[in-house]
């Protein structure tokens, strides 16, 4: 299993929470960068614990005033580095954070259990991917490490290992790890069989939501695992060729144990498992009972096997449930952020891919007539206007859950909807909705955070300019309860300011969890191409039935009469169809392309799924235009497909036809499109 050391849960996890609490996600500071400097030393014993000292200072000191502020109760900010990051224990007994208010500084210091292993017959210390030796001296080696600024915060770390006496041949490979050399001491021919001490730490619920998170060792600095074995090591001889394995019911298969090649007298193994979880377990729609079964083997000098089984009951809630703390009890503090530890993992809900998600966009690109939205901060801003009014057309309604929501003393476990169940019932609350527009905004590129406040959550939308723009979700409410666009971001912003000042928010980058932080969404059942239709969500002013399976005039899908006319915009006028997949002509739209001098315009009349795309293309945006290497169709239907690609990436898919729907060539649209204004 993946190891993360104190060191680098420190740096890890002062880099990642710092930078967010003093950089603030909303507006670059000019000129001015905030230094975190951290001075550090671990004295790492011949059994693999350690004491370790943690020297914080801040330049200037208002990033320090700032953390007090924040934090009074410096636990709050530092609890993470032992039970839910660091691949060792840490003894509470010993652990003391000290402020410095005179020198800005905070101090951490520790003794761990575990701080080194030994695996490959090899003693390793998991360090930072970013550190670097920069001297030895002996058993002492000087690393050093450094961050790139990030929202106007840099971290920098100067750390001294001090090994044990005799380690030898100490050196810092590509894999992060410092290993060093040193003899296990041979057990006495008198001695005893092993002792040992066994314990199991594992989290009390795991969300289907986010199965897939758990098998991430990296996801949240390696916070997700879902058991942590502690191996104690209380006799006075070795053992050898330590094996843990683990099993998650009938959800995973059984883990491959990474052996340690021994565990010296008074050493410990801290042990932590990140399953590969079935994705049936997306299929769950409540909470559900599941065994944990830890198995352990290892030998003594002579070579004597000996093994030991634990097992815990533990349970996995539905795929719409949510629990927004994993602290226990004895780690939670009155701090607000103690109850929505979990937040990050929202993301998951974000399924920018889900069909009926792509669909609604679809609606919205044609509301707006923008379909590259991020391109510029102008067309953004349309298209997330179009997106709202098209909730607000579609009476989607903000509902007021049941129960204190996001407070401190309510339930951590919630049902959240995603953007699909939006779809289907017309109605979420404040969370539900937020989640849904990220989604719309996320599928046609735009980048989305969740801002997650005390009592409440809402959307906010980083402009392809930089800008960020908050939107108050909860503006879509019933009756005479409506708000429009310009007023949901002028309350929006003002919210988003607020919280920013007062401190006590999440602010979930929807992109950087997936990417960065690991967080993938579930695998979702398929849904009808119709499910949007059948939900009673519709495009803008449709009318008309549906007809033959022909796209020109006289049916193919359904028909629409959008109340918009293209008879005063100059230009070439084509009959298209416009492929939504990927070349087969599942589902498409056909209508009307007209090539004028400086741009293109599109506007579909009939389609099969329910998706009525407009929208206008600068011919300046036109990288390429020119025929695919396939036709476009399926079976006894071939049409000489081409493209559009556009500079942002952005791809059409169409084919020229007659008003009988009958295929044409496409060599007259594209010489007309490429031809120099």
């Amino acid at each position: 299993m993946s190891r993360n050391t104190f060191p680098r849960a420190v740096f890890s996890f002062v880099l990642v929470s710092l930078v967010v609490l003093l950089g603030r996600p909303c507006v670059a500071q000019q000129n001015e960068e905030i230094t975190i400097n951290i001075k550090g030393m671990e004295n790492v014993d011949a059994r693999g614990n350690a004491h370790v000292q943690w020297v914080m200072s801040f330049t200037p000191a208002r990033g320090y005033d700032r953390v007090k502020r924040i934090y009074p109760n410096l636990y709050v900010l530092f609890r993470d580095l032992g039970p839910e990051r660091s691949g060792n224990e840490i003894n509470r007994s010993t652990l003391k954070i000290t402020p410095d208010d005179g020198q800005r500084t905070i101090t951490v210091d520790a003794e761990v259990s575990g701080a080194a292993v030994a695996r490959k017959n090899r003693w390793q210390i998991q360090a930072d991917p970013s550190e670097q030796i920069s001297n030895q001296d002996g058993n002492r080696v000087f690393t050093v490490a450094q961050t790139d600024p990030k929202n106007g915060v840099r971290l920098t770390l100067i750390n001294t290992y001090i090994l044990p006496a005799g380690a030898q041949g100490a050196q810092l490979g590509s894999d992060h790890l410092l290993t060093y050399s040193l003899a296990v001491p041979k057990a006495l021919p008198t001695a005893a069989q092993p002792k040992v001490d066994v314990s199991i730490r594992h989290k009390k619920r795991l969300m289907a939501a986010v199965y897939k998170v758990y098998g991430e060792t990296e996801a949240g600095d390696g916070a997700y695992w879902v058991a942590k074995t502690t191996f104690k090591n209380i006799g006075k001889a070795p053992i050898y060729n330590l094996r843990i394995t683990y099993r998650l019911g009938d959800y995973t298969d059984t883990s491959v144990p990474d052996a340690y090649s021994w565990v010296a007298p008074g050493g410990v193994v801290v042990d932590r498992y990140y399953p590969l979880i079935r994705n049936k377990v997306a299929e769950l729609k409540t909470e559900t009972p599941v065994e944990l079964k830890v198995n352990y083997e290892y030998a003594d000098s002579a070579g004597k096997p000996y093994s030991g089984e634990l097992s815990e009951r533990l349970s996995i809630l539905g795929v719409n449930q949510f629990e927004f703390s994993n602290l226990d009890d004895e780690d939670r503090t009155d701090n607000w952020k103690d109850y929505f530890n979990n937040a990050p993992l929202l993301a998951a809900f974000v399924t920018k891919m889900d069909d009926p998600v792509r669909q609604f966009a679809g609606y919205a690109s044609h509301r707006s007539g923008m379909t590259a939205p991020a391109s510029r901060a102008e067309d953004a801003v349309k298209w997330l206007q179009a997106a709202y009014e098209t909730e607000l057309y579609n009476d989607v309604v903000y509902t007021t859950p049941s129960g204190s929501f996001l407070a401190a003393d309510s339930s951590s476990v919630q049902d959240i909807k995603y953007p699909r169940d939006v779809f289907r019932d017309k109605t979420g609350t404040c969370i539900d909705l937020a989640i849904t527009y990220a989604a719309l905004a996320e599928s046609v590129g735009l980048h989305a955070s969740l801002m997650v406040v005390p009592g409440h959550t809402f959307a906010v939308i980083r402009l392809p300019n930089g800008q960020y723009l908050p939107v108050e979700n909860t503006g879509l409410g019933g009756g005479n309860q409506r708000a429009g666009f310009e007023q949901v971001v002028q309350l929006g912003q003002k919210e988003f300011n607020d919280y920013l000042q007062d401190g006590r928010f999440y602010f979930v980058d929807v992109q950087k969890e997936w990417d960065t932080d690991r967080v993938p969404t579930p695998e979702l059942p398929q849904l009808a191409t119709d499910f949007l239709e059948k939900s009673g969500i519709r495009p803008w002013n449709e009318r008309g039935s549906g007809g033959s399976a022909s796209a020109g005039s006289g049916g193919g899908g359904k028909s629409r009469n959008n109340g918009q006319t293209l008879a005063n915009i100059p230009g070439t006028a084509y009959r298209v169809v416009h492929d939504h997949g990927m070349g087969m002509l599942q589902s498409w739209c056909a209508g009307t392309l007209i090539v004028s001098s400086d741009q293109i315009v599109f506007q579909a009349d009939k389609a099969t799924d329910g998706r009525f795309d407009r929208f206008v293309i600068k011919k300046s945006d036109i990288k390429e235009a020119k025929k695919n290497r396939m036709p476009l169709g399926q079976n006894t239907i071939h049409l000489e497909g081409f493209h559009i690609r556009l500079t942002n990436g952005v791809n059409y898919n169409f084919a020229n036809i007659d008003q009988n729907g009958r295929g044409l060539s496409a060599d007259p649209i594209l010489m007309e499109i490429m031809e120099p204004n």
